[in-house]
């Protein structure tokens, strides 16, 4: 199943990206959770736009939440580094309640290495992850 989950990443990441940016553009990023919360994704998307002006991010949370890539805040922070944030609305918890959840990647284009922090609303403590990224064609 959980492969299952991770295959749907990708068909959904090829459909995402079909044809609309350069391969240097896209980047996908297999991430390793620190942490036991299942906030951390096994993949995260970027996809670059308007000259690395803007992104859009994209992972299971967001599918599970959105069913499609969410707009995130860029900001480049030296040569090759960058900052991707973005929020998750309506995040569905345990029984009716929902909260939102807050994203953080550190991203080295030179290294192909990123951090991602999470924070869920409501709660004290964050969950963190590392994960090495590649270029998709």
């Amino acid at each position: 199943m959980k492969q299952l989950k991770n295959l749907g990443l990708v068909l959904a990441a090829g459909l995402f990206v079909g044809g609309q940016a350069h391969a240097a553009d896209r980047i996908m990023c297999e991430m390793t959770a620190h942490s036991s919360d299942n906030l951390v994704p096994p993949k995260v998307l970027f996809e670059f736009r308007d000259n690395r002006g803007s992104a859009m991010a994209y992972d299971r949370t967001i599918h599970h939440v959105y069913g499609k890539p969410i707009a995130a805040v860029l900001e480049e922070t030296g040569a090759s580094r960058y900052t991707i944030s973005w929020t998750v609305k309506n995040l569905p918890l345990q029984g009716n309640t929902t909260t939102s959840a807050q994203y953080l990647v550190r991203l080295n284009t030179k290294t192909m290495k990123a951090t991602l922090t999470a924070y869920l609303n409501g709660y004290f403590n964050e969950s963190r992850g590392t994960g090495k990224c590649q270029p998709l064609s």
